[in-house]
C-alpha cells in the first residue's frame, strides 16, 4: 500500500518523462537514421510512434519475483495510466534462466517479446543472437543523455562502445548478518567483517558460539573478489574491447580466494547451498532460523527479506547489512554490478520498437528508479534518484538499502569493475563452481581446483567461439 500511495503522488511527474520521450520521437526518420549511421548502428525510428494514431500494445518479458514482482506491476500500471500512446503487458517468468530459455525457443518458433529483461551474464549471448536493437540507436535518435546514470552499471551493458541495453535491475553482493548472533559470539555487531580474511575469522567465532555461516555457491562472488583487487576475469578487457577468449584467474589472488573458501567449508565453519533452485535461499533462511550468523547474497533480496522479517516470525533476528567483504583492506578496484538490463527486440516492427523505448526509458527514469529501489533493494541507477524523497526516506529509515549503492560508487571505474562479457557465461560459471565444489567434496587442493577451473572454462569459451565461427 505504501508503494501504491507513493505512485498516486508521483504519477504526474512520471508522466512528464513519457511525454518528453514521445516529444523526442518527433525527430524525423532521416535524423534518426543519420544518428544511427554515424555509429554504424541500425536506425531506431521514433517518429513511427509520434505519427501513430491510437494505442500501441507491447509485451515485456520480465524475471521479477516476490516483492520485486509486486513493485514492477505497480510501476507498469502507473506507466499505462500516465499516457495514452503505449500499453505494456507484463509476461512474467519464474527466473532469469526461464526467461532466457523461453527467448531462445522464441528465436525458432517466432514467439518473442517486444522488450525483455535479461540477466547480466546473458549480455554477449544476447548480442550473438543478432535479435536485438541496441538501445544506443534509440538514444542517438532521441538525443538521450546518460550523464545522470551511475557510470559502472551503465558501462556493464556497453560493449565495444555500444550501449546494448539499459541498466534496470542492478544489484551488488552484500553481507547479511544477525547482530544478535554476533553479540553472542563475542563479536562487535557494529563492526562486521570488511575483508575476506576477517570473514573467515568471524565465521569460526560464530560456529564456536552455536551458529555458523551460510556460503552460497555463486561464482559471482569470486568475480567480485577479483574486481575488488582490480583484476579481470577474462581477457580483452573483460570482453569489452574484443570477444573474451580465455579466463584470467590463474593468479595468486584467485588462489587466495579458493584457499579461503576451502578453509571455510572444510573446517565446518560454513555450510553451502546452491545459487539456484529450491535451496537457493537456504543461506538467508538459515539466518532466520538461527543456523547461520551471516551470509553473502544479492542486495536484490533486501525487499523480500524486509517483507518477511516484518511478519514477526523471526523474533531472534536483528538484521545487519554491511558491504561485501573485499579481498583485502587496500581495495584497488571496486565492487562489480550484477542484475539485469532491458533490451529492445529487432524482430518486431519499428512502431513496437519505438514504443518499447518509451517504456524502457520510463523504467530507468529517476523517479521510477527511486520507486524500484525502495520496493526491491536494487540500486537506483540514476544519481538524481538519491535526491528524491522516496530514496531519502528509505535510506534514513533503512540504512541497509544504501550499502549496495555506496559499493557501486566506490573505487575505480574500469574494465575490471564493470564486470565480464562472455558468450557462454553461464557455462563458464558452472566450470568454476564445479572446481570450487571439488575442494569441498573431493579434497582437491585449491591450486589444483583453480587449474581445473581454468582448463574447463577456457575449453568452454573456445568451443562456443568455434561454433559461432569467431575468435
Amino acid at each position: 500500500m505504501r508503494i501504491v500511495r507513493m505512485f498516486t503522488q508521483v504519477s504526474a511527474a512520471l508522466a512528464i518523462v513519457v511525454s518528453s520521450t514521445v516529444a523526442a520521437a518527433a525527430f524525423s526518420t532521416a535524423q534518426g537514421s543519420a544518428a544511427a549511421a554515424a555509429t554504424k548502428l541500425p536506425a531506431c525510428n521514433l517518429s513511427a510512434l509520434a505519427k501513430h494514431k491510437g494505442v500501441v500494445n507491447i509485451t515485456f518479458w520480465n524475471s521479477a519475483t516476490n516483492a520485486n514482482a509486486t513493485t514492477l506491476t505497480t510501476i507498469t500500471n502507473a506507466f499505462n495510466a500516465s499516457q495514452s500512446k503505449v500499453h505494456v503487458t507484463l509476461v512474467d517468468q519464474a527466473s532469469y534462466d526461464d526467461t532466457w530459455q523461453k527467448y531462445e525457443a522464441g528465436l525458432s518458433n517466432g514467439q518473442l517479446p517486444d522488450a525483455v529483461q535479461l540477466e547480466d551474464q546473458r549480455t554477449q549471448a544476447a548480442i550473438d543472437t543478432q535479435s536485438f536493437l541496441p538501445v544506443q540507436s534509440c538514444m542517438n535518435a532521441a538525443h538521450y543523455s546518460t550523464s545522470d546514470y551511475l557510470p559502472r552499471p551503465l558501462a556493464y551493458w556497453k560493449v565495444d562502445g555500444v550501449q546494448e541495453a539499459l541498466p534496470f535491475a542492478v544489484s551488488a553482493p552484500i553481507l547479511f548478518y544477525n547482530q544478535l548472533a554476533f553479540t553472542k559470539a563475542g563479536l562487535n555487531p557494529n563492526a562486521p567483517p570488511t575483508t575476506l580474511p576477517q570473514y573467515v575469522a568471524d565465521a569460526k567465532a560464530l560456529k564456536a558460539s552455536g551458529s555458523g555461516t551460510g556460503l552460497k555457491l555463486d561464482p559471482w562472488h569470486l568475480e567480485t573478489w577479483l574486481s575488488t583487487a582490480n583484476q579481470t576475469f577474462v581477457d580483452n578487457s573483460n570482453g569489452r574491447k574484443g570477444r573474451a577468449t580465455k579466463v584470467t584467474v590463474q593468479t595468486k589472488t584467485a588462489l587466495q580466494i579458493f584457499t579461503d573458501l576451502a578453509t571455510l567449508v572444510k573446517s565446518g565453519d560454513a555450510l553451502t547451498n546452491p545459487s539456484s533452485g529450491p535451496s537457493a535461499f537456504d543461506n538467508l533462511l538459515g539466518i532466520g532460523s538461527g543456523k547461520y550468523g551471516m551470509t553473502i547474497d544479492t542486495s536484490a533480496a533486501l525487499g523480500t527479506v524486509t517483507q518477511v522479517l516484518s511478519g514477526g516470525q523471526y523474533p531472534n533476528v536483528k538484521l545487519g547489512i554491511s558491504a561485501f567483504p573485499a579481498l583485502s583492506a587496500s581495495i584497488k578496484g571496486g565492487i562489480e554490478p550484477g542484475g539485469s538490463g532491458v533490451y529492445i527486440s529487432s524482430k518486431v516492427p519499428a512502431l513496437d520498437q519505438a514504443a518499447s523505448w518509451v517504456f524502457l526509458s520510463y523504467l530507468c527514469s529517476p523517479q521510477t528508479q527511486a520507486t524500484w529501489a525502495a520496493g526491491t533493494g536494487y540500486i537506483p541507477v540514476r544519481k538524481s534518484s538519491t535526491t528524491m524523497a522516496t530514496v531519502k526516506q528509505l535510506w534514513a529509515t533503512n540504512p541497509g538499502y544504501k550499502v549496495a549503492y555506496d559499493e557501486i560508487n566506490k573505487g575505480v571505474n574500469d574494465a575490471a569493475t564493470s564486470g565480464s562479457v562472455i558468450g557462454p557465461y553461464g557455462d563458464v560459471r558452472i566450470d568454476v563452481l564445479n572446481a570450487e565444489e571439488s575442494m569441498f567434496t573431493a579434497g582437491v587442493t585449491p591450486a589444483k581446483a583453480l587449474a581445473n577451473a581454468l582448463k574447463a572454462a577456457n575449453a568452454t569459451i573456445s568451443n562456443y567461439n568455434q561454433r559461432l565461427g569467431v575468435s
